[in-house]
């Protein structure tokens, strides 16, 4: 069933959407279709992205000098997240990404988040880029901004803001997106709990 699904998927463009996998996205926690969206296409891969925050996550589970290589967020996605939110056929078309990072080593994973260079080079606008918590994330302590604080400070009521994989200013800083879709090159401290989890993955045609 899983590759009948993508079968159907295999002619998709860069922006369009589909459904792949499943995870709790409810209030109650209801398990749904995950919606992703092509960001790049090549010969036998599309590189997508999760149209809305899945999950509220720390960066890292303490404070501490830390890169994406070492951070318990990169080991929840590609453990507990990989796991739950794919079935066996469908985790068989995840590929492995060999991915640069701009601290610490590079990576291979198979779910990841972008970087701050992928972030500004994938979406044409700020808006383009900003993205919703799902009920379930927003359950789970991710922040979504109100009206009074997006009239203040430039943010989109009901958006989150979400982790990037990059380092921000210092190893206790981790790079993030603003619910504007601007991007935090300087970051947010890593043991902050209420930054929203939009994973990427590149999948093989």
């Amino acid at each position: 069933m899983c590759a009948t699904k993508f079968d159907a998927c295999n002619n998709k463009r860069v922006g369009d959407r589909f459904e792949f996998g499943r995870y709790p996205q409810g209030a109650n926690g209801e398990v749904q279709p995950i919606t992703w969206r092509v960001l790049e296409r090549d010969s036998d891969s599309v590189l997508v992205i999760a149209e809305q925050g899945l999950d509220a996550k720390c960066y890292n589970g303490q404070r501490c000098g830390v890169t994406w290589a070492d951070c318990t967020l990169r080991r929840w996605l590609n453990e507990e997240f990989f796991k739950e939110a794919f079935n066996e056929q469908e985790r068989s078309l995840i590929k492995t990404s060999n991915l640069a990072n701009n601290t610490g080593p590079s990576t291979e994973d198979r779910i990841f988040l972008l970087s701050v260079d992928e972030a500004k080079s994938f979406f044409a606008t700020d808006n383009d880029r900003a993205c919703k918590p799902t009920n379930y994330a927003v359950k789970n302590g991710a922040y979504k901004a109100g009206s009074l604080f997006s009239f203040l400070f430039g943010g989109i009521a009901g958006n989150a803001w979400w982790w990037l994989r990059s380092s921000g200013y210092g190893n206790l800083r981790a790079a993030v997106v603003f619910s504007s879709g601007g991007i935090g090159d300087n970051g947010d401290g890593v043991i902050r709990s209420d930054g929203s989890v939009r994973p990427a993955l590149r999948l093989a045609l």
